[in-house]
């Protein structure tokens, strides 16, 4: 028999209830939690094998692109594809400057860059760094050596670092599409009174923009830059005709005024290896100005990447270039 006491006292008979109710639920939580958790860990796991597995096959035909530099050219020599190749490579291929030194400005690996160690000797006035994203290393130890840098990108609200020398702008730079977060070369040379100033330093690394600007800019406002330092982007042969006579058009229009001194291959991106030659889909190359070192310049004879270098990723090899030299060949049309 039940006992009837019980119904002269609901309130402990619902705080009882609601007890039961907090322990299931407080049970049911940990449960969710816990598979949760184990499927967050699966997930991780996956993504780990995944990252493995790309990093595996990344080496792999990285190092099967640096073995195929040792084979028989000849049969390639005369497709368009290596043509194409010999062509962009030859515009891009360094120099040697005599009794140059040079030194690593920026991070390690990725967001650093070779540059030629002129710093104590040049007055430069002020730097242009165009591309920041998250890393501000290079406009750090460019801001070290007393330079002030006019800092642009528009994909960004604030900086990743701030020096009393920086000077941020949300703008991008831009070849002949502008508006209001989009301005030309000359158009920001202008509202910094840098129009006649040659003793500039550049630094752009605008993922595949850097075409756009270069068609649009003059060889005169490219002359004012002491040094240059650019990442190439979408380097191809495989494009249409109109594309690869493009990039050749803006490598000459460079080449007028500036001479490459150093490159390193970005192994984000596998490369072109072709009879020979190897031609990176991203490439950071260094420019110095001609009238600057004339009667200095003599053949190559580094072989690229340098000590200085370092990989794109401590996990990724670095991509050989050799000498980085095409020999003259044909019109590859």
């Amino acid at each position: 028999m039940s006992n009837p006491l019980k119904w002269l006292f609901p309130g402990k008979r619902l705080a009882g209830a609601l007890e039961a109710f907090e322990r299931r639920q407080a049970a049911s939580h940990e449960k969710f939690q816990q598979q949760t958790r184990a499927a967050l860990e699966k997930l991780r796991a996956q993504v780990r094998d995944a990252q493995e597995s790309a990093l595996k096959q990344r080496q792999m035909l990285v190092a099967l692109g640096n073995a195929l530099q040792s084979s028989d050219p000849s049969e390639a020599r005369s497709s368009t594809t290596y043509k194409r190749c010999a062509e962009i490579i030859r515009l891009l291929s360094p120099m040697e400057l005599r009794d140059a030194r040079y030194v690593r400005v920026g991070k390690d690996y990725d967001g650093g860059y070779i540059m030629l160690d002129t710093f104590e000797t040049d007055k430069i006035e002020a730097a242009y760094s165009f591309g920041i994203s998250k890393d501000a290393s290079w406009d750090e130890a460019i801001a070290v050596r007393g330079i002030d840098v006019f800092m642009y990108d528009h994909t960004i609200d604030t900086l990743p670092a701030q020096n009393p020398r920086f000077h941020f702008f949300k703008t991008g730079l831009a070849g002949f599409q502008t508006g209001e977060s989009l301005k030309t070369l000359d158009q920001l040379m202008a509202a910094n009174a840098h129009e006649g100033n040659s003793s500039l330093i550049l630094k752009m690394d605008i993922e595949g923009c850097e075409w756009d600007v270069l068609e649009q800019v003059s060889s005169e406002r490219i002359g004012q830059f002491s040094q240059i330092v650019i990442e190439f982007h979408k380097l191809t042969p495989f494009g249409s005709e109109a594309s690869h006579r493009g990039t050749v058009q803006a490598l000459e229009k460079i080449n007028l005024t500036h001479q490459s001194v150093h490159v390193h291959a970005n192994s984000v991106a596998v490369p072109v290896w072709i009879g020979g030659l190897v031609l990176p889909s991203l490439i950071e190359v260094t420019f110095v100005r001609r009238s600057d070192f004339a009667g200095r310049f003599e053949p190559g004879t580094r072989r690229f990447p340098t000590e200085l270098d370092m990989p794109t990723h401590p996990q990724w090899p670095d991509i050989l270039l050799g000498g980085f030299r095409a020999p003259p060949v044909s019109d590859p049309r």
